[in-house]
């Protein structure tokens, strides 16, 4: 994902592969991973890339997964559309 209009066009599910073992989850879904584990989410490696956030050994990511990727990542702010029109 490159722009907000890359994520824009992804689906509302994720695919994320924890240890070889790949599921779904939703785009705003709750993430829990073991920090010794290997994980990627729609292709994008999570642990052990950010091992350092875990807390007692649990990597819990809570709400949007992009958005916590965005914070993670230190990119900057992901912005939402503003689709006001005024004359």
């Amino acid at each position: 994902m490159k722009n907000f209009l890359d994520l824009q066009a992804t689906e509302l599910i994720l695919e994320v592969t924890v240890n070889g073992q790949t599921s779904r989850a939703g785009l705003h879904d709750n993430l829990k991973f073991q920090a010794n584990d290997t994980v990627t989410v729609d292709g994008i490696e999570i642990l052990p890339r950010y091992h350092y956030l875990a807390q007692d050994g649990v990597l819990t990511i809570t709400g949007p997964f992009y958005g916590w990727l965005h914070s993670a990542s230190n990119q900057g702010w992901l912005l939402e559309p503003y689709l006001t029109i005024t004359k």
